[in-house]
């Protein structure tokens, strides 16, 4: 693979404001894919889309349903190319609740009872911003921009070539990233997923800032945790396969820890999904991850190897991953993992009871922008998977 598609690839979920760099991003694994044999598998009987009988369509004319939340049996889905949150009632109404022009909102959760939701959004200049709604009140909004430009939780921590540096390895690195070939946590914001605190507060994944972010109800932000960073030991192997120079072998490169998703899992322990920088395809091997976040920020990570970890879904003691490059959504229960279920482009996951709800990105000509297909939002039911323990 040229340097130069590691350089297109570099930058993603959380490097520079915006969508384009996330579908760059997976456009480029997508490609990176083709050389891994495809993991979809053939249709099973029933609907015309391929659908088997326990599953049903809510949406097939969504571009980028970055997140999905679940309350009842409504079901509230972002669209981060169309800028839009979208209510889908139990009757079957679809109700646009917050439209932004010309910008992005990627992050949904909605507190129990389904009074009370909030939003993660960029918008066309820039601001990124949580809004919380509650139906009768004024809308309160944080803005997280400001928090990182004046904050910037990760500013202590160093990424890039972290050991076994040398002129030559700096000049490569420097010039794939276009900045240094080692820094600080730079200031820069790009909001990407929601969750409902039990104690009424918010958590916030900021893919760009590299930190999990509390807001709480009057819109006070503070920092609950960091993405921590991902070390890489370039080896001979893994120089030869995304087409390094030879002066990079033995070097460590920290790449930053791009959160993608923050969820409230049994007895309130928070879990965090991680996609981390750099070309997030086969060439470096399965590098997305799970973790959990303990007291005072405590990071531990509990589960590893997904391709494209780009959503999360936690009930009891199982986790569902979106693995966007991977084709699938698994599950992870102890040291069992399963296929739960296979599509394409699997970008959001939401589970309530025994139905599991899904987003699909859209099938995006990276090259003109336009989207070849629309993407689905889809309900599974569990009761049909069995269950690996």
């Amino acid at each position: 693979m040229s340097s130069s598609r590691l350089r297109a690839r570099h930058q993603h979920p959380g490097r520079r404001r915006g969508l384009r760099p996330v579908l760059a991003a997976a456009a480029a694994a997508v490609l990176g894919l083709s050389l891994a044999p495809p993991t979809s598998a053939a249709r099973p009987p029933g609907d015309p889309q391929g659908h088997p009988r326990w599953v049903s369509t809510i949406d097939d004319s969504v571009l980028a349903p970055f997140q999905l939340a679940v309350e009842g049996r409504d079901v509230y889905a972002t669209d981060g190319f169309l800028g839009t949150l979208t209510k889908y009632s139990r009757s079957g109404t679809k109700t646009v609740l917050a439209r932004v022009e010309g910008g992005e909102i990627a992050g949904v959760d909605v507190a129990k009872g389904g009074r009370t939701w909030a939003y993660a959004s960029t918008s066309s200049d820039g601001r990124s911003t949580l809004t919380i709604q509650s139906k009768g009140r004024p809308d309160v909004v944080a803005d997280l921009g400001a928090y990182e430009q004046t904050v910037n939780p990760d500013q202590g921590v160093t990424y890039g070539i972290i050991a076994g540096g040398n002129p030559c390895a700096e000049e490569v690195f420097g010039g794939l990233t276009g900045g240094q070939a080692t820094y600080t946590g730079i200031v820069e914001s790009h909001p990407y997923a929601v969750a409902a605190l039990p104690d009424g507060s918010w958590a916030v994944a900021d893919a760009a800032g590299n930190s999990v972010l509390r807001v709480d109800r009057r819109g006070r932000i503070s920092t609950l945790a960091l993405a921590p960073r991902r070390p890489l030991l370039i080896t001979t192997e893994i120089a030869a396969s995304i087409g390094l120079p030879d002066c990079t072998v033995g070097v460590t490169y920290a790449f930053e820890g791009v959160p993608t998703d923050v969820e409230v899992g049994p007895r309130g322990r928070l879990y965090m999904s991680s996609l981390p920088g750099g070309p997030e395809d086969p060439s470096l091997g399965a590098r997305g991850a799970v973790f959990t976040i303990g007291h005072h920020g405590a990071v531990t990570k509990v589960a590893s190897g997904f391709l494209g970890a780009t959503n999360l879904a936690v009930q009891g003691d199982t986790l569902y991953v979106a693995e966007l490059f991977g084709g699938q959504v698994t599950a992870v229960h102890g040291r069992h993992r399963w296929a739960a279920y296979r599509m394409e482009r699997p970008l959001a996951v939401e589970v309530s009871g025994r139905t599991m709800y899904l987003g699909q990105l859209a099938d995006i000509d990276f090259e003109t922008g336009t989207p070849r297909a629309p993407g689905s939002i889809v309900k599974v039911s569990l009761r049909h998977h069995h269950h690996h323990h």
